[in-house]
């Protein structure tokens, strides 16, 4: 059934919490707000997702509105009832793809208030563990981003947005056995990496020099009687 224009919004918060399926049909009924809730409640994964293969933040947003875009005005598409978020999964990783493939840039920038101030003052000071967890977090992002986007889109799936082989593998229209593989060798590939950036740390892990060193030296030459 297609949507039809002159919709009304009479659907309440007990929307919620029902499931796809029953979303879809109040969506496909002409109540429009049932398909925010579908938006809020699978947004993450649909970025993710786009983020996995195109990279670029901003324009995995991009990928996502399209995604909702499309979804909406190809809901009659959607055979149902089950499945409804592996169908606008593989919405969306077809156009990231689609958008790679065309190189098909787009260009704005998300302003995010909250982070203004990064360019105007030094951050505060922060816990030795949440800079770790940064670091850490900023290294696994990087390492992704150089996967390619076969491994790198069922890694994002399978170990970030903690989906099934089979989800994965009904999102990106592959074989199951394929996501296996993919999976498999791309987490052996981020070992690889994390590998070799601890042994590059461990030549730097409690390095002596600069301040430390000099400090000590002036110390133990005001105890001795060196005149």
């Amino acid at each position: 059934m297609d949507i039809q224009p002159g919709f009304t919004t009479n659907t309440t918060t007990s929307s919620t919490s029902k499931r796809d399926s029953e979303l879809v049909a109040q969506i496909r009924e002409g109540h429009v707000d049932a398909f925010e809730i579908i938006m809020r409640r699978h947004n993450q994964r649909l970025y993710r997702i786009a983020r996995s293969i195109v990279r670029e933040d901003h324009e995995a947003m991009d990928v996502v509105q399209e995604t909702y875009v499309k979804a909406y005005y190809q809901l009659h598409q959607f055979k149902g009832p089950e499945g409804f978020v592996s169908w606008l999964s593989r919405i969306a990783s077809n156009e990231a793809m689609m958008r790679i493939r065309k190189s098909n840039r787009i260009d704005y920038t998300f302003d995010d208030p909250e982070n203004k101030h990064l360019d105007m003052e030094s951050p505060e000071p922060q816990p030795i563990d949440n800079i770790a967890n940064q670091q850490l977090r900023k290294l696994l992002e990087d390492a992704i981003d150089n996967l390619t986007i076969d491994y790198r889109s069922v890694y994002v799936m399978r170990a970030i947005q903690q989906l099934s082989t089979l989800e994965t593998a009904r999102s990106l229209d592959i074989t199951e056995d394929l996501v296996k593989t993919r999976y498999l060798r791309a987490k052996r590939s981020l070992q690889k990496v994390f590998e070799t950036h601890l042994e590059k740390a461990e030549l730097e892990v409690f390095e002596f020099a600069g301040q430390r060193c000099d400090s000590i030296v002036q110390a133990v030459l005001t105890r001795l009687p060196i005149k």
